[in-house]
């Protein structure tokens, strides 16, 4: 694994950025609809192990209070603890939107805003991390400066088999089908761009990285794309399976899951990246997730079913 590189300086000790000034020495605040997506880039460069932003936007006594174990009690204490920081793996964040709790005045000087997003480690990491989290931060005006003095985040609890729970623990198979969901876009340009679906009397085109899963409906089976739209083709599930790509998979004989569009497994559930779960029948459990591992891995051709 390459040597990752933080960028936060021991010796600093009061760090900020210098307060904005208008032409004539006046200091002038930063807008506060700017607010939530500075939030955003200081959490993403913390992730990323770039500290120093989070230490230029932390007053000098701000709490912060990690997922895990880890507590700041300060600016100082983050500087003595964000060493042993260096050992955790580089993350990224997906998905993520951050906004305001409640809706402040435009000249307030204290503002809270939330988050939420999706935590992933790159595929070259030697430990998985794939969570979701949410994050308050308590945010005041400093010197024209929006600074936090309060930051609380949070993991969804996620049961896997056995005591494995995300993502303090994971399985090396499960590691290997979240890294081939990271590597999807790069194999993305390999699949057609359409299939054709359906019989000799009507017949859709449709991209098959935009299909979410397939769902029988009778004699019927509906498409659901990843925009939220559906197609209805008069068409068997069992029939319509062999004209996708090999991305796609049965879970059970009423769903056809598309692997490339898989965020997460757990117990007797798939979930999608729209947030859609689908049932995984207790017996297939098994089968199932090494379906998903031999998709993601590149020990199934995605051409060939």
């Amino acid at each position: 694994m390459a040597a990752h590189t933080s960028s936060y300086d021991a010796s600093h000790r009061t760090p900020g950025d210098a307060a904005p000034a208008s032409s004539t020495g006046a200091l002038q605040r930063e807008p506060l609809e700017q607010l939530p997506a500075i939030v955003e880039r200081v959490i993403a460069s913390y992730y990323a192990k770039n500290y120093q932003p989070l230490l230029d936007r932390a007053t000098s006594d701000c709490i912060f209070i990690g997922a895990g174990n880890m507590v700041f009690n300060g600016r100082d204490d983050m500087l003595r603890q964000l060493p042993e920081v260096e050992t955790a793996p580089s993350i990224f964040l997906r998905n993520a939107r951050f906004g305001f709790v409640g809706r402040p005045s435009a000249d307030a000087t204290d503002a809270t805003v939330y988050g939420t997003y999706r935590l992933f480690t790159g595929a070259r990491e030697p430990v998985l991390l794939a969570a979701k989290q949410r994050i308050t931060v308590c945010c005041s005006l400093v010197d024209g400066i929006w600074k936090a003095y309060h930051v609380h985040s949070s993991n969804e609890w996620n049961e896997l088999v056995g005591e494995d729970v995300f993502p303090l623990q994971i399985s090396m198979e499960t590691y290997a089908y979240v890294r081939g969901i990271l590597q999807a876009g790069q194999r993305a340009g390999n699949l057609p761009t359409r299939v054709a679906l359906g019989t000799s009397k009507a017949t859709r085109y449709v991209d098959p990285t935009q299909v979410l899963y397939i769902e029988a409906d009778g004699k019927r089976s509906t498409l659901h794309l990843a925009d939220g739209d559906t197609i209805t083709l008069n068409v068997l599930l069992n029939d319509i399976q062999p004209q996708l790509p090999g991305t796609f998979f049965r879970v059970h004989r009423s769903f056809v899951v598309n692997a490339a569009q898989v965020s997460g497994i757990r117990k007797f559930t798939l979930e999608l990246s729209d947030g859609t779960q689908i049932p995984i029948p207790e017996r297939r459990y098994s089968i199932v997730r090494r379906e998903m591992a031999l998709r993601v891995t590149g020990g199934l051709d995605p051409q060939k079913s």
